[in-house]
């Protein structure tokens, strides 16, 4: 299948050039412009207000651009208003000149969508313009401004082969808050409905840096819900954070699963890091709920830290999993730490279903559960380690508005995961980093922690 990129970001107007030349045949063709765009990028679109050749009616054609060599950008023709069909950038003309001979059209570049919302409308649509209807497409979210999408739900994709919601490589965070592009919500989301809301197959989201932080008066309560059609989705190097307050008569849950799948279905959830999610009123709180999933559910190299519930007898929980009979649960290389319940044994750091019917394999390993989990609750399995303190696990800051969950040379964590390999992109890091093509013994949680080399390198030019 063809993989077609798009972009999605506020700028609708970053360059207006005219071609002067144009190679290949429709639909794809080689431009070059009197001047080279500047600040476009893969996934972009270039819109060009053009006429017929009796400059009667007005057309405004569409072109994707698709590859960018130096001064040579590829456009493929997508579409144009009066249905003139397939046609060249170069030799579109926008109106007469004094002597009435054409003038070529100038093209502007600007951002496929404008919005998450209206990405999904497209992915939505059995006959979308920019790419083909059995694409693997690919939105990737730009840092022109803030996304302020209440809710999106992807809950169609007609024949696409996969869907994923990414963020430009240049625009991703660095693992804190607010380091890229950000979507941080203003508007209720609608209660238990989440921000992110996925109810198709083959989708991924990754690199998302989701902010609640402004709706603690607000009904949002979820981050991303699952809905249970889910087969083959990746939810991996996403930043989920600062959810407060009392949402309504159901307490805030970042990752919920609501469906329950099929046996045979797979669901991955890697590389995370969750943090802030805080119950004000008499209410349960959790970073991750998926015990509904009947299939197997991979929780790998995540970080959950401060999870609060309220009330006597509200649980505040790390990750939830296997319950249903024939699920199957591995969960390896998470850190769970500061947990906050007034329930007794409420502070669940890694909960199997223990109490809740629980039928299903909970296959858990090198896990790290600090010292505010209930002992029933703490991390188990080979190599796991439990009841560490803050300072064990050794956070890069835990201050109150400028956390980094990154850990640093004194961590506990540090090489004491286990080597997952490479599947799903497991290996890459809440930073980009290959642990797999570095060679790195890996750490428990989101981050791998590269060592220091100017210490060595000073070494090494002392000792010559």
């Amino acid at each position: 299948m063809a993989t077609t990129t798009v972009s999605i970001g506020s700028n609708q107007n970053i360059d207006t050039e005219t071609p002067a030349s144009s190679t290949g045949g429709g639909p794809s063709y080689v431009v070059t412009f009197g001047t080279t765009p500047s600040g476009i990028h893969v996934g972009d679109i270039g819109v060009m207000d053009t006429f017929d050749w009796d400059f009667e009616e007005e057309s405004e054609y569409t072109f994707l651009v698709t590859a960018i060599s130096g001064d040579n950008i590829t456009l493929k023709y997508c579409t144009d208003s009066l249905d003139a069909g397939d046609a060249s950038p170069y030799g579109l003309y926008s109106t007469a000149g004094s002597s009435g001979s054409p003038v070529q059209a100038a093209m502007t570049f600007k951002r496929a969508f404008s919005t998450i919302t209206l990405f999904e409308a497209m992915i939505d649509d059995s006959s979308p313009t920019l790419f083909g209807s059995s694409d693997d497409v690919v939105g990737e979210l730009h840092s022109d401004s803030n996304f302020t999408d209440a809710t999106v739900n992807f809950n169609q994709k007609q024949s696409l082969s996969s869907v994923t919601l990414s963020v430009y490589v240049d625009d991703r965070h660095d693992g804190t808050a607010e380091s890229g592009a950000l979507w941080k919500p203003t508007a209720n989301s609608g209660h238990n409905q989440g921000i992110l809301r996925i109810d198709i197959d083959n989708m991924i989201a990754e690199w998302l840096d989701i902010s609640l932080d402004s709706l603690d008066s607000k009904n949002t309560n979820k981050a991303i819900v699952l809905v249970g059609t889910n087969d083959d989705n990746i939810i991996r190097n996403n930043l989920i954070h600062d959810k407060g307050g009392n949402p309504g008569n159901t307490g805030p849950f970042m990752i919920h699963l609501l469906g329950a799948g099929a046996s045979s279905d797979t669901l991955t959830i890697q590389n995370n890091i969750i943090y802030n999610v805080v119950e004000t009123s008499n209410d349960n709180a959790a970073a991750m709920l998926l015990n509904a999933w009947s299939g197997t559910v991979n929780v790998y190299n995540n970080t959950i830290y401060n999870i609060e519930s309220q009330g006597g007898s509200k649980v505040a929980i790390g990750i939830r999993s296997s319950n249903p009979s024939g699920s199957t649960s591995n969960v390896k290389n998470n850190i769970v730490a500061k947990l906050v319940s007034a329930a007794s044994n409420g502070e669940r750091a890694f909960e199997d279903g223990i109490g809740n019917g629980s039928s299903g394999t909970f296959n858990e390993a090198y896990n790290l559960s600090d010292d505010t989990s209930a002992t029933i609750y703490d991390a188990r399995g080979t190599g796991s380690l439990a009841n560490k303190t803050l300072a064990e696990i050794s956070f890069v800051s835990t201050t109150g508005g400028s956390e980094d969950l990154h850990i640093d040379a004194d961590s506990d964590c540090v090489d004491a995961g286990v080597d997952l390999g490479t599947t799903n992109g497991v290996e890459i890091d809440i930073n980009g980093r290959n642990r797999d093509s570095q060679g790195d013994t890996w750490d428990i949680g989101a981050h791998e922690l590269v060592a220091d080399s100017t210490a060595s390198t000073a070494f090494i030019m002392f000792v010559d």
